[in-house]
């Protein structure tokens, strides 16, 4: 049965646990780079402020504002290999497989919007197919525009800014009290790490379930975080049949003849997974 009607509000906290010698220092910021090999870089940086090259200015970026940067220049050997492989793959036959595609295709960004655009025809197919959902993983529609070579900046206060960095190049120092210096022809992403992100959702099964695919909150989790959740509402799987219908816990005793488990989860629990 597939679920009909769902909507659960669910408030995720993320708490990222910042070593004391970095909290303390407030000149610095602690940022994770993503760099155009696929390798994550952690470390804190002197720097205070990005330059941002736009369509019609350039400005100064506060890095203390900044959740995150996503560069557009063109892809990396390994990355169009990736993008390839990815997207043929993103059909659905396979929902595993189909969802690990996407989630690398999201870490890469930007360069797959193009390709990912020819891979879409317009043949009125509905989901499960993750090229639907993947534009919107990679890019809010509300900050795309027709300069696909711009990058983007998510602000903390929600606000997105498309742009490039004008920087050569990002120094960064590790925990173990070495130097990076990142060029920005080798970032891919950047991500400030912050003390706390408090986000809100509105899970709507028709889109967010296990035969479609997963929900990406679009934040990134260090070793060290701690996550608080909520999640309340209730669910109707069929209707007018009361018996059928859960809270984010599932269905705990379901209708006489009904199975109580769906791939090992009780019907109509929320799920998470990292």
């Amino acid at each position: 049965m597939m679920f009909r009607i769902y909507c659960l509000s669910l408030v995720v906290v993320f708490l990222n646990a910042l070593s004391t010698a970095n909290a303390q220092q407030a000149t610095k910021s602690a940022v994770m780079i993503r760099t155009c090999d696929g390798k994550d870089v952690f470390g804190v940086t002197e720097q205070t402020t990005l330059s941002i090259i736009g369509d019609k200015q350039t400005q100064k970026i506060e890095i203390a504002n900044l959740l995150s940067y996503h560069s557009a220049h063109p892809a990396s050997a390994m990355e169009q290999q990736w993008i390839t492989e990815g997207l043929n793959i993103l059909d659905g036959n396979d929902l595993a497989k189909s969802e690990q595609s996407a989630a690398t295709l999201t870490d890469i960004g930007l360069p797959v919007i193009s390709a990912l655009l020819k891979d879409l025809p317009d043949t009125d197919s509905h989901e499960p197919n993750y090229r639907y959902r993947l534009f919107g993983r990679i890019i809010p529609g509300h900050a795309d525009g027709f300069d696909r070579t711009l990058g983007l900046l998510r602000l903390a206060d929600g606000t997105t800014i498309r742009g490039n960095l004008a920087d050569a190049k990002i120094d960064l120092v590790d925990a173990e009290g070495k130097q990076h210096d990142m060029l920005v022809n080798d970032i891919r992403r950047i991500a400030v790490l912050r003390d706390s992100i408090e986000r809100t959702f509105c899970l709507d099964a028709l889109r967010h379930c296990t035969y479609v695919g997963f929900m990406d909150c679009g934040v990134f989790l260090v070793p060290n975080s701690s996550l608080v959740c909520d999640a309340k509402g209730l669910v109707r799987l069929s209707f007018d049949e009361d018996g059928w219908a859960a809270d984010p816990d599932g269905i705990f005793e379901p209708l006489e003849g009904k199975r109580k488990l769906q791939e090992g989860f009780r019907w109509g629990s929320v799920l998470g997974k990292i």
